[in-house]
């Protein structure tokens, strides 16, 4: 008999369920009652009759969560998961909508490796970035755990994707009078913010969001509470910094810094503004990302420990610091390695009398040098740049 009573190893009795598929496997579970019993030994024989059996099989197995599909995986997954334990939810967000786009359909249970390889390179073929689609597979990939910890499957198929490999591209170095040109375009007080961005190196958001009772003018500081590891974090401002807070005046019943005239209340985005701004002034590939990127490596070229730029930053680990932030710049590194060149030749005792360079015109000025700077602006795309880490 497929339902029956049997009695385990401490001898208690229980109810049995057991029969086999027509594949051979076996289904032998303890259930509550006879009842219960009776009614799934009933499901199953129906299945077999139907030829439905594997479905019900893989919901016997595996709870009635095995028929959810990636769409709705998703949205477990922000609800119970990313707007619970992460800040910048928002970003994991933005990669599950493409993830829901091009295999929200699939079952979550389906999921297997070339779904996960269809996907990039379906993104790479919209132009994406490298860097771009391997953040998306993360969280891909992390959603997938999510349900292996939630028991709505049993294992995570996808966790050996491998990342893609990512190419830097050197950034401009925004100096002050590319910056003087944006300002320019710019308006009030949206041009104080950037400024306010580019004297401090914070996150577009975290100045957004900065708020008057946070700012200590007097001894030139303030306190993050937004910034993307979690923690609170206190920063040094400039003058100049100082400056751009001062001439935003305080709006009562409003505790941010930066307010919008429209809402009364803190700006959300300023990018489209910024955009318009660097375009007309003939700026097209500057980005207020690179400020950041600006104040990193200016406080490393100055001598100052990593931890420097990591507190100021804000990075969780001093590694994202080395890593992005705060390598050399070509400029500041090659006449320093000049240097110890020339002075490993000087520490020879001379000059070698086969080599003068008097003589030797590959040693002649040439005024057909071009500025590297330039060069490397006109050239984005066509290589890749190395620079020191």
């Amino acid at each position: 008999m497929s339902v029956r009573k049997e009695t385990n190893r401490r001898g208690k009795s229980q109810i049995v369920c057991d029969r086999k598929w027509p594949d051979g496997k076996r289904f032998r579970r303890v259930m509550p009652n006879s009842a219960i019993a009776k009614q799934v030994d009933a499901r199953i024989v129906a299945a077999i009759a139907t030829g439905t059996w594997r479905e019900l099989r893989q919901e016997l197995e595996h709870g009635t969560h095995s028929r959810m599909t990636v769409a709705e995986t998703i949205d477990r997954y922000i609800e119970l998961y990313c707007k619970v334990r992460n800040r910048s939810w928002r970003r994991k967000v933005s990669s599950l909508k493409h993830v829901n786009r091009l295999l929200g359909k699939l079952r979550l249970r389906d999921v297997e490796m070339r779904h996960v390889h269809e996907f990039l390179a379906k993104r790479l073929k919209e132009g994406v970035k490298a860097a771009t689609v391997n953040r998306d597979v993360a969280v891909l990939k992390h959603m997938i755990q999510f349900a292996v910890d939630e028991g709505l499957i049993r294992e995570n198929r996808i966790s050996r994707v491998k990342k893609l490999k990512e190419y830097r591209e050197e950034r401009p170095r925004v100096v002050g009078k590319t910056l003087k040109r944006i300002l320019k375009y710019l308006p009030f007080p949206v041009n104080q913010i950037v400024i306010f961005i580019y004297e401090t190196g914070c996150r577009p958001s975290e100045a957004l969001s900065l708020k008057r009772k946070y700012v200590d003018l007097k001894n030139l500081t303030a306190i993050f509470n937004l910034r993307k590891g979690g923690d609170n974090a206190l920063v040094a401002l400039t003058t100049r910094a100082a400056d751009a807070i001062r001439r935003v005046p305080e709006l009562p019943g409003c505790p941010y810094v930066f307010w919008n005239s429209k809402t009364a209340t803190r700006y959300q985005r300023i990018n489209e503004t910024f955009n318009r701004a660097r375009q007309k002034a003939g700026c097209p590939d500057v980005q207020l990302k690179d400020f950041r990127r600006e104040l990193g490596i200016l406080i490393a070229e100055s001598g100052q420990p990593l931890h420097v730029a990591q507190t100021q930053l804000g990075h969780s680990s001093i590694k994202t610091t080395e890593k992005y932030y705060a390598h050399f710049s070509p400029e500041f590194a090659l006449p320093r390695a000049r240097e110890v060149m020339e002075q490993r030749w000087r520490n020879s005792g001379g000059q070698d009398p086969d080599f003068d360079t008097a003589e030797n015109p590959s040693q002649q000025e040439s005024s057909n040098l071009v500025d590297f700077q330039a060069f490397r602006e006109a050239k984005r795309g066509g290589g890749r740049i190395r620079t020191a880490e």
